[in-house]
């Protein structure tokens, strides 16, 4: 089982989200609510998770 480009585009973008929320969003998460960027990142995620999990044509069983 491999894993294709769209997978590893997955991956890194969830990568990218943990840093970001790590650097960033975890300093100023309770100052100030933006609904917007909690929506945003949501969706976000989203994409990320499943576009990691998205099956490969190579992994074909029969």
């Amino acid at each position: 089982m491999g894993m294709s480009f769209i997978n590893w585009i997955g991956f890194t973008m969830l990568v990218l989200a943990f840093l970001f929320n790590e650097a960033f969003l975890g300093m100023t998460a309770w100052y100030e609510i933006n609904l917007g960027a909690i929506i945003g990142f949501i969706v976000y995620l989203v994409v990320g998770v499943s576009l990691s999990l998205w099956p490969s044509p190579h992994d074909q069983t029969v």
